[in-house]
């Protein structure tokens, strides 16, 4: 028996190549390679510090505008607008 070769399958070595393009140690390096990305990358990527500015600009024009039309409620108001673009430019 030992003697008998395997039967060709009838597969071209090009139609072999087209229908399985990675040999063993292609799928290995793969494999290792998601591996290492895997262990030594972090998970995930830090959030950029969100930027206020557009906020603070608009704050700052209700707060110029309260605080040019005068009264003490819109004075009030300007405080409180105040308050909120120094809690904002702390974070």
């Amino acid at each position: 028996m030992a003697d008998v070769p395997y039967p060709d399958s009838g597969i071209s070595q090009e139609t072999r190549k087209t229908m399985y393009p990675d040999t063993y140690s292609d799928k290995l390096g793969k494999v290792f390679t998601n591996l290492i990305d895997e262990i030594v990358r972090p998970n995930h990527v830090p959030s950029q510090v969100p930027d206020h500015s557009i906020l603070l600009d608009e704050l700052v024009i209700m707060y110029d505008a309260f605080m040019t039309i005068g009264g003490e409620q819109n004075r009030f108001n300007a405080a409180v607008l105040k308050a909120a673009i120094n809690v904002i430019r702390a974070l």
